[in-house]
């Protein structure tokens, strides 16, 4: 690879470790804003379930969103009101302990992800360290390879997913 690339694919590559830790947490704190609102809506349709004479159907727009968060309790809360037994109040007690799981699951993520900062910072630490020594190289006007930029590359995006991977907490 020309040397005159060389510091070109460096900056590209630091600039890329980066971006992604910020753009994964942005993401994930949208999802948990998203959790968030549901959770409430959930809250609310329990109040509304528990006053109501007969189970009152969840909205589809709420059932849309709820589907979004790919919950696995989804699929028995979404039939619970159609049985022919439930009460309102049974479906109301199901609505709040769903919305309390759901909370739990968002402050159980945020602090998970709150334990695993530093090593996430360390880890974009690491990550950074070959696009800097990529640059000094071509700073001396060092020949890099195209196949160790390829190398270091494909080790790089490894590192970006797996520090996405380490920030995931399933649902």
């Amino acid at each position: 690879m020309t040397t005159d690339m060389t510091p070109v694919a460096a900056l590209l590559m630091l600039a890329f470790v980066l971006t992604w830790p910020a753009l994964l947490a942005a993401w994930r704190r949208g999802v948990n804003r998203e959790a968030s609102e549901v959770a409430s809506a959930i809250e609310a349709y329990a109040l509304v379930a528990r006053s109501a004479p007969t189970c009152p159907e969840i909205e589809p727009a709420l059932a849309v969103r709820m589907t979004r968060l790919r919950m696995p309790e989804l699929g028995a809360f979404l039939l619970a009101p159609s049985l022919p037994n439930t009460t309102p109040a049974l479906v109301a007690d199901a609505a709040a302990r769903l919305a309390l799981r759901l909370r739990r699951r968002i402050a159980f993520e945020r602090k998970m992800l709150a334990r695993t900062a530093s090593g996430r910072r360390r880890g974009a630490v690491a990550g950074a360290l070959p696009p800097v020594v990529l640059l000094a190289l071509a700073g001396t006007g060092a020949e890099f390879p195209l196949a160790a930029l390829l190398l270091l590359t494909f080790a790089l995006g490894l590192g970006c997913w797996l520090q996405a991977r380490i920030a995931r907490v399933a649902p």
